[in-house]
């Protein structure tokens, strides 16, 4: 049990250390840029604005 709690215990100062430089260096958070770089070609594909969709159709 001593083991478990110690590493992670290490893995949250490890991940505290890394999210409070990378806040140094970037705007946006590692998280938005990973869904950016994942998802930011197709986001047009998938767009939810129903006003877009409305005034693109014929009004049907």
């Amino acid at each position: 049990m001593f083991k478990f709690l110690f590493a992670l215990a290490i893995g949250i100062a490890l991940g505290y250390n890394y999210g409070w430089n990378d806040a140094q260096l970037n705007e946006k958070a590692v998280y938005e840029r990973a869904v950016d770089r994942i998802g930011g070609s197709n986001r047009d594909l998938v767009g939810n604005d129903v006003d877009t969709k409305m005034a693109t159709s014929d009004g049907r």
